[in-house]
């Protein structure tokens, strides 16, 4: 399992992409360990569900529930 520092630094830089889309960027790159992966506002949903991923994974990591719902998620619907 990944540290929690290390989901994190994932989750900061998601939130910051997905951010960046919200304000018009054609496309953003997310960067996790030695992988990239890029989005597009086609595919904003695909990278708001990673965030909400992350945000399970660091709640579990910390032993507790992480909430039910990603903000992230709301904001697309």
């Amino acid at each position: 399992m990944t540290d929690v520092t290390t989901l994190e630094a994932w989750l900061a830089g998601a939130r910051a992409a997905y951010h960046g889309l919200q304000l018009g960027q054609q496309q953003v790159s997310v960067r996790f360990g030695d992988r990239v992966v890029e989005y597009a506002p086609a595919n904003a949903t695909q990278l708001a569900s990673y965030i909400a991923s992350l945000e399970r994974q660091i709640a579990a990591a910390k032993g507790r529930r992480g909430p039910a719902v990603s903000p992230y998620v709301r904001m697309i619907g």
